[in-house]
């Protein structure tokens, strides 16, 4: 495992020269100054003392809209995959061939990457257009110092400097990024740019673990053991209809979410063109699951807001082996109603 460091006054240096690689994804401000991953250009500042970006970087391999299928007078076209910006639109236009760098992602949202790839990769039928943008992607996680109070990745089996599902791991030091490679995509992001990289010594080292212990002990544990089974046997609680009086079913939770990955695929005709469109959906609107015959199986709040967690917390647990929960705390500090699933397991107690 290559380690290297990188004075934070050279950090354009290596992002130039990853630019002759393909595109750079960076910490910026957008134009009302929140903090965002977008494509940074020379010359533009990259922020890397910030919390979180209020959006995932999951719209960059599962865009929020995207076109699977083109047909113009009848005659069918399958457009480049492309990856998503963050916006409403189809994406940046990057080729199929073109690297793309995501520098400064939080390790929440790495360790939501492999949790897509679980299920985008890991069956029979792997999905070609997320497939095709996962394999040009480099991830470069930055490790967090300042975790918000709604943060809890600890206690689903991340950390402010986990690993998982980084290439490469950076962690912020007085003076430098300590870069460490996790994967082979991240050791040879380190070998091409070796010229402007030094040796990671034992100080540096030792600063990055007391930075990473430093931000663990600022996030407080929530009791999740037992997941599955604790919402096997509260499936029936009257719990969820009390809580899901307060849901608005507004779908905030799920968009925001890192590791929220179901769509709708529909048709959409303008004259002689015809676009087969895939668009981020979410359980908790009352269409997800109406049926044709006009049979809705979740017809109230209550049923839906019980699913999203019964997925992350039981359902892929069971059939997956993993909990699809990162701790972000995305959904508890940006609910318009405050529901916070913490305060849902400290009800359902043992």
């Amino acid at each position: 495992m290559t380690e290297k460091r990188i004075p934070h006054t050279d950090l354009d240096r290596l992002l130039d020269r990853l630019r002759g690689l393909g595109a750079v994804h960076a910490p910026t401000r957008d134009e009302s100054g929140d903090v965002i991953l977008a494509e940074v250009s020379p010359g533009k500042p990259v922020v890397l003392d910030y919390k979180n970006f209020p959006l995932s970087p999951k719209v960059f391999l599962l865009p929020q809209t995207q076109t699977l299928l083109r047909f113009t007078n009848g005659k069918p076209h399958e457009p480049a995959p492309v990856a998503g910006n963050g916006g409403p639109s189809q994406g940046d236009g990057r080729p199929p061939n073109r690297q793309a760098f995501l520098f400064g992602v939080r390790p929440c949202d790495a360790r939501a990457l492999l949790a897509l790839d679980e299920v985008f990769l890991g069956g029979d039928q792997r999905d070609p257009y997320y497939e095709r943008l996962r394999a040009k992607t480099v991830v470069i996680v930055l490790a967090c110092t300042r975790p918000m109070s709604s943060c809890f990745c600890t206690s689903v089996g991340g950390g402010p400097s986990d690993e998982a599902g980084a290439d490469v791991l950076a962690i912020g030091l007085e003076a430098d990024l300590l870069l460490r490679a996790i994967t082979p995509k991240g050791e040879d992001l380190l070998s091409s740019a070796a010229d402007l990289l030094g040796d990671a010594t034992p100080p540096a080292i030792e600063e990055a673990q007391e930075r990473a212990r430093k931000a663990a002990d600022q996030i407080a544990p929530v009791e999740l053991d037992r997941s599955a089974e604790r919402l096997r046997n509260a499936y029936d609680s009257p719990l969820w209809g009390i809580l899901s009086q307060k849901c608005l079913g507004c779908g905030t939770c799920s968009f925001l979410c890192p590791t929220c990955h179901c769509f709708d695929i529909t048709d959409e005709v303008r004259g002689d063109v015809v676009r087969r469109v895939r668009t981020w959906d979410c359980c908790a609107y009352p269409l997800f699951t109406l049926h044709a015959s006009g049979h809705n199986p979740r017809p109230t709040p209550k049923e839906r807001w019980r699913q999203r967690l019964m997925h992350k917390f039981r359902y892929a647990v069971e059939n997956l082996g993993r909990l699809f929960c990162v701790g972000c705390g995305r959904c508890i500090r940006n609910c318009p109603v405050s529901l916070d699933l913490r305060a849902v397991f400290r009800e359902l107690g043992a």
